[in-house]
């Protein structure tokens, strides 16, 4: 019984992750509430993610705040300007639709390109948002440059982003609001195993630390 309790036990360890994959869930849920914070938020999300469900490193709520903090103005930027193109398209796919004229099937494909375009650019935005210091035009063409380079795992991440915004979906429409905080914590954990994949491909190879004996210094995302 004192071995089952002990906070190194395989058991305690497993309970410890679900608590912080269900808190981390819950703090992005309500950050994302003001609409205005749903860039930074996902940004959080996703650094959370991988520095603390991943790495063991830091507390849930102290990096996903630091994170959100820091990462605010550009990530309000691109969460009001993805949110903006996602209104306007919609708009403009009911008007066409309303119009019933020959070209209304055309557009509303064209419409509906452009919103998934801008989610598949988005994938890989709040990430790169979270590991770089880039300005926001250095982000938007680096995002652009992995999503047509790394199409394959572009594919991958829509595919976990949609599962993701389906299943809160219908659990809300069919009573389970659990969902909330399951899939927002879980599915970030399995969204970061092929962006980290690509991530790593674009961080610096010579910019090594050391300490005072000697020894390398790793950041945290390379442990």
């Amino acid at each position: 019984m004192r071995d089952l309790l002990r906070l190194d036990n395989p058991v305690m360890r497993a309970l410890g992750k679900i608590f912080d994959v269900g808190w981390l869930s819950l703090l992005y849920i309500i950050f994302c509430i003001p609409i205005i914070t749903i860039g930074p938020a996902t940004t959080a999300l996703y650094y959370t993610a991988i520095k603390v469900l991943r790495k063991d490193n830091g507390y849930v709520r102290a990096e996903f705040w630091h994170c959100f903090k820091a990462n605010f103005k550009r990530g309000a930027a691109l969460g009001v300007g993805s949110t903006l193109i996602y209104a306007l398209m919609l708009f403009n796919i009911n008007v066409v639709m309303s119009q019933q004229s020959s070209y209304s099937s055309v557009l509303h494909v064209v419409y509906m390109a452009a919103m998934l375009i801008t989610t598949l650019f988005l994938c890989y935005s709040y990430p790169i948002l979270s590991r770089f210091d880039m300005k926001c035009t250095q982000i938007l063409r680096l995002a652009l440059y992995m999503m047509m380079r790394h199409f394959i795992t572009t594919i991958i991440l829509f595919v976990i982003v949609a599962a993701s915004v389906l299943g809160m979906y219908y659990g809300t429409i069919v009573g389970l609001p659990i969902v909330l905080v399951v899939i927002p914590g879980a599915m970030s954990m399995l969204y970061t195993l092929p962006m980290e994949y690509v991530l790593r491909q674009y961080m610096p190879k010579d910019q090594k630390k050391y300490n005072e004996e000697g020894q390398e210094i790793k950041e945290w995302y390379d442990e």
